[in-house]
């Protein structure tokens, strides 16, 4: 496979940059010398996205939310919104009023959204497995490739040497036959780390809720909505004389889910199994002069649905082989360049397809950025050129500037080209109802966004205010059209302008072992049509389906010594659900407290914890005719060993 070789002909180029630094760095002192132990912190993420709104989530949302998935955390702490299909079903994001297939997932680097959808279900994703949680916002092709129009999300591992032994158990049970359980295990020496983190979920999810969509408005209980989850996630960190340092990961997951009936279905029978295996590897070197990385990853993941009622029964199995390289260096005392490269091969098999389908990928990227002696001022170009099977796609490009107007004031400009390749659904699909069209083109715009960022300390109170404007223009918005009265097709059709306001504000007061945190978030998002579909086409300059205009949340946090408590509230706007904007979904505000009680004993702590969700009984749906739960709870136990 050409993928393999580029990756292996980058892997050994890489090689011999390592060769020769170190060679370098010991013949430029002109002496044997103890070189200490340098680490690889500095990521493209980190150093070269000057510009863009990036968002970090602290540690203690991660703690408050480790019984949950991806998307629950995201819904309740962050900017993003994200589309849910109910209680353990299916959920996806909207960064700035794009699509699912518009945001990119990146694990420790590697993206893995698959191929056949381009898009990842964030509901698969357990928070135990993650330490690390970034958001960036805004277009970033030139960064990450295909797919990061809207926003990017990157959750990462981190490895912290000569730790000891560490190990916890968290045990938790909740409302609707909800039961969880976590085992993390570490080991940390001073020149590796092995650790091991397993997860169990089962669910029966049958809660009670206001069918709207019948006569009356009758009080129903869901059905068909059983769940049951369990995965491990391994890691492996080896430090190799005092420059270089290997990982290997291994992330397995199962998932079987009966699909429940929508409010206009009387049953449901419906079920669907996805089994995934992620394997990477990576190795860094941190010289005086260089730094080199070299990644390799495997995917694999099948998908099975079954569905009676309407005798569907679908199987799939998508794999994707990438292999990326990138060097790290300054040419002038203020400035840093990245060089990569990266391949990637999917292939796809499912009867829905006429054939079994594989792309072939090649980027070629790098990224320039300067900076004062003080760091008060940088700006960042980012370049990449990709190959897809032999042919060009759009050049992307992206810039950047960050700059101190005087203490505690920041102002950030960015202006980025993105573009995303089609889906091999989009590009194969075959099956009953619909095929697709080879002949399509990648999306591709432009997006821009400008921010000011004011931070202020004063003795025990911290501040932070935050301002974003953005746009977005994306052409040939990829659509599925009918092209009979049975036949749909996707089409490169619509032009999408995107554009709005974000604001973020915080206030810390600390005083000894009290603390305490208000913060508040929103957002105003117009997203809209710009190009008619058909004659007298009535959804020109109207908001997209399931883009909230509006939406806010202000979350209250109190910590003393081991005692902490959250209180979190959410307001979703109007969500059209035509496009012509006739229909729609009301407004809802929901209530999330949060209460922990740690206790240390020795080497032994113990965190007693309890989440109350939609305390006011709100009743609402993210999705159309999809119900979601009223008042429902969860309580655990986490014992931490070390």
């Amino acid at each position: 496979m050409n993928v393999l070789k580029t990756s292996l002909f980058a892997f050994f180029v890489i090689v011999a940059f390592a060769a020769y630094a170190q060679v370098h760095d010991s013949a430029s002192a002109g002496e044997i010398r103890e070189l200490q132990v340098v680490e690889v912190s500095e990521t493209r993420l980190t150093a070269f996205s000057s510009g863009n709104k990036n968002e970090t989530l602290d540690s203690a949302s991660l703690k408050r939310y480790s019984n949950s998935n991806l998307a629950d955390l995201l819904a309740a702490e962050s900017q993003v919104f994200i589309k849910s299909y109910g209680l353990g079903s299916s959920a996806t994001t909207s960064f700035r009023g794009a699509g699912a297939s518009h945001t990119a997932v990146l694990w420790n680097g590697f993206n893995i959204q698959g191929p056949m959808l381009s898009q990842l279900d964030l509901s698969l994703v357990p928070v135990n497995f993650l330490d690390d949680i970034k958001l960036q916002y805004g277009g970033a092709g030139a960064l990450w490739g295909s797919g990061a129009v809207g926003g990017t999300i990157h959750i990462n591992n981190k490895a912290l040497f000569n730790k000891g032994v560490q190990a916890s158990c968290n045990v938790a049970f909740g409302s609707f036959a909800d039961r969880q359980q976590q085992l993390n295990v570490s080991i940390s020496e001073k020149r590796w780390i092995s650790s091991l983190k397993l997860f169990r979920h089962n669910a029966k999810n049958d809660f009670p809720f206001i069918n709207t969509a019948q006569y009356g408005k009758p009080e129903q209980q869901q059905s068909n909505a059983e769940l049951e989850q369990y995965g491990l996630l391994q890691e492996n960190y080896f430090l190799i004389g005092k420059r270089q340092k290997i990982n290997t990961r291994f992330w397995y997951q199962f998932n079987d889910r009966n699909i429940p009936p929508s409010m206009t279905q009387n049953t449901s029978n419906a079920n669907q199994k996805d089994e995934l295996y992620r394997i990477t590897s990576e190795w860094q070197h941190s010289g005086q002069e260089i730094e080199l990385l070299a990644r390799m990853a495997y995917f694999d993941e099948y998908i099975y649905f079954i569905d009676d009622a309407t005798t569907e029964n679908s199987k799939s199995r998508s794999k994707a082989i990438i292999g990326e390289a990138e060097a790290r260096f300054s040419v002038l005392k203020f400035d840093r360049v990245n060089v990569g490269i990266n391949a990637t091969y999917n292939d796809a098999k499912t009867a829905d397809y006429s054939r079994k389908v594989n792309q072939n990928r090649t980027a070629l990227f790098a990224n320039y950025k300067i900076q004062t002696a003080e760091n008060r001022f940088n700006a960042v170009i980012s370049v990449r050129q990709e190959v897809v099977d032999g042919k060009a796609i759009p050049f992307t490009t992206s810039i950047g500037v960050e700059a101190e107007l005087f203490k505690g004031f920041k102002l950030k400009a960015n202006a980025a080209r993105h573009y995303r390749l089609p889906s091999f659904n989009d590009l194969y699909w075959a099956g009953v109802g619909a095929k697709g069209n080879p002949d399509l083109k990648p999306e591709s715009g432009w997006s821009e966004e400008l921010s000011i960022v004011y931070k202020y300390n004063y003795k025990n109170l911290e501040c932070e205010f935050a301002a974003t404007g953005f746009n977005r223009n994306i052409d040939n918005w990829i659509i599925w059209l009918p092209e009979t009265s049975n036949i749909w097709s996707p089409k490169n059709v619509q032009e999408v302008w995107s554009r709005g306001l974000e604001y973020k504000a915080a206030v810390t007061y600390k005083q000894g072992n009290f603390k305490v945190q208000l913060s508040g978030l929103y957002n105003y998002v117009l997203s809209t049509n710009e190009k008619s579909i058909v004659p007298n086409d009535v959804t020109v300059h109207k908001q997209l389906i399931y883009v909230p205009v509006e939406n806010a949340q202000g979350s209250l946090s109190v910590y003393y010594k081991g005692t902490s408590l959250t209180y979190t509230q959410q307001y979703i706007g109007y969500r059209y659900t035509t496009s012509d904007n006739k229909y729609y979904l009301e407004p809802y505000t929901l209530g999330n407290v949060h209460l922990a009680q740690m206790i240390t004993l020795n080497k032994l702590r113990l965190k007693a914890y309890a989440q109350f969700n939609n305390i006011w009984k709100e009743t609402y749906q993210v999705i159309a005719y999809r119900a979601m739960p009223l008042f429902n709870y969860q309580f655990g136990i986490c014992i931490y060993f070390r």
